[in-house]
């Protein structure tokens, strides 16, 4: 398999880094709190991983996308998951669905507009 990359799905690698940075600083208490308050969190939390899901499918291809959202899926509920650990965060069920929604729904859109592989 031998396809090129849509030029737009290079955004991927700093969506990574938005999405790796948004944790880091949410877990040391450095992220602006008025982001926190909803529909604010829920929104971002739909786009930061959905953004990651859209962005992942297109760069790693339409033939991967089921890998790539399955791994997207389970480092998202480990994040969450791991906010019981850290008394600067809190786990949430309702983040937790928006994290699973902004991935299937972006990762399968992505599929659908990223070019099949020649056969």
């Amino acid at each position: 398999m031998n396809t090129q990359r849509p030029p737009w799905a290079w955004l991927f690698i700093p969506q990574l880094a938005l999405v790796s940075a948004a944790t880091v600083l949410a877990t040391t208490g450095r992220f602006p709190s008025a982001l926190f308050c909803s529909p604010f969190d829920k929104v971002g939390h739909l786009c930061a991983y959905g953004g990651l899901a859209f962005l992942g499918v297109a760069f790693f291809g339409r033939a991967r996308r089921w890998p790539v959202i399955v791994v997207l899926l389970a480092a998202a509920t480990l994040e969450e998951l791991s906010q019981r650990l850290f008394p600067t965060r809190t786990f949430d069920l309702g983040d937790l669905a928006m994290n699973v929604v902004g991935i299937v729904l972006f990762g399968v859109a992505a599929a659908a507009l990223t070019p099949r592989a020649p056969t």
